[in-house]
């Protein structure tokens, strides 16, 4: 080369220089840009893992229509949703492209949500706002004071979606089945089953209702209802508190006009899954029961003490399906006899939206009923199979 060379070549080795450094600012310029109003999405790059420093979680903007919720897993994968429920260890996520996620808390490094949601903190501290997580904490921008909170991720128990409103407590299930013949046999079957529900953080009340009335050839062969509540005070995420514990039961053909059971005890959630569900109750109680005929001689009416269980099992083996089985059992210390049974299994196909086709089964057991002035004593075994249409709210 000559004197000139090294000089041309230097001046030619800059200016590809400044194009290059020119060509990746726009790039990474470009690549920033956002639609006005939207949020950008979390790079996986810029999320402070492991040391919290001074960072907020998302805004709440009550003008977003489809506000996304995020998860950093430990993988490094980053999915886009709605986080619509954390409990026990497991967060119940639905994937924008994944649908239905149930993933293991300790595979969540971090996770953002920019929605009022209630989060539950320890024992008792309940927290509404949006909510981030990075290298172990967790911080909250409360929706009324619009402060931020800030807790270790170890004390989160639990999280439900939307804000502390009393319409957000309430469900509904609602079912009605009827079975109407004439001709060589006239009958008429009517079976209807009802639960409400309200559920919060700490609590939750079930109030239920099951009746069954059948008449053939003007004969009545079947006429009970049953009326079940419970109040529920959460101690842990599992382990609760349950009172009082009430049953109001009746049949005129097994000859009972009413027998009431009131206690208390305790409960557990055994299994709280996203498919399975599984509640044990236990405790004692009293119990009164009023006969509608009698022996000469006998007692028309009974009070006792009762060793009391329930359990329930609640599984949605496919999409659009759930079977849901209640067993109760009501133990008479003072007489074996009067121990009664009932089992209720409710097997639910979605039809459309609310509507659900129910197909439920009922047993009822009295160990030795009580027999009637005329010396006759009904069946122990009540069996009932009822098709019928549900609104679940």
């Amino acid at each position: 080369m000559g004197e000139g060379e090294p000089a041309l070549s230097a001046i030619l080795g800059a200016a590809l220089l400044a194009w290059t450094l020119a060509q990746g600012v726009g790039a990474a310029a470009h690549a920033g840009e956002i639609e006005p109003g939207a949020e950008p999405a979390p790079a996986i790059g810029s999320i402070p893992i492991e040391t919290p420093g001074s960072w907020a979680p998302p805004k709440y903007d009550p003008n977003a229509k489809h506000p996304k919720d995020w998860l950093l897993l430990k993988s490094g994968e980053l999915v886009f949703g709605t986080i619509e429920s954390i409990r026990d260890e497991e967060v119940y996520f639905d994937s924008d492209e994944l649908d239905d996620l149930e993933v293991d808390w300790d595979d969540i490094t971090a996770f953002g949500s920019p929605k009022l949601n209630t989060y539950r903190f320890g024992d008792d501290t309940i927290v509404t706002g949006t909510a981030g997580m990075r290298g172990g904490v967790i911080r909250i921008e409360t929706a009324t004071r619009k402060e931020i909170l800030e807790f270790p991720r170890g004390q989160l128990f639990s999280m439900i979606e939307g804000e502390p409103r009393e319409i957000n407590y309430w469900s509904l299930d609602a079912t009605i089945g009827l079975t109407l013949r004439s001709g060589n046999a006239d009958q008429t079957d009517l079976g209807t089953r009802v639960k409400l529900e309200r559920e919060t953080p700490l609590t939750r009340g079930i109030l239920g209702y099951e009746g069954a009335y059948s008449v053939v050839e003007g004969d009545e062969v079947t006429n009970n209802r049953r009326v079940t509540g419970l109040f529920a005070y959460y101690l842990t995420t599992r382990f609760f508190l349950a009172a009082p514990i009430g049953e109001l039961y009746g049949d005129r053909v097994r000859n009972v006009d009413l027998r009431a059971t009131i206690g208390g005890g305790a409960g557990y959630d055994v299994v709280e899954r996203r498919r399975v569900e599984w509640t044990v109750i236990g405790g004692a109680g009293y119990q009164r029961t009023e006969y509608g005929s009698i022996e000469s001689g006998e007692d028309d009416q009974t009070e006792d003490a009762a060793l009391l269980f329930q359990t329930t099992v609640e599984v949605d083996p496919i999409a659009d399906v759930d079977w849901d089985t209640e067993y109760s059992l009501a133990a008479v210390v003072s007489d074996w006899g009067k121990t009664s049974h009932h089992l209720s299994s409710v097997l639910s196909f979605e039809i459309w939206g609310p509507l659900d086709l129910d197909v439920s089964f009922v047993w009822d057991r009295i160990e030795q009923p009580a027999e009637d002035a005329d010396g006759d004593a009904p069946e122990s075994d009540d069996l009932q199979l009822t098709v019928g249409v549900s609104l679940e709210l």
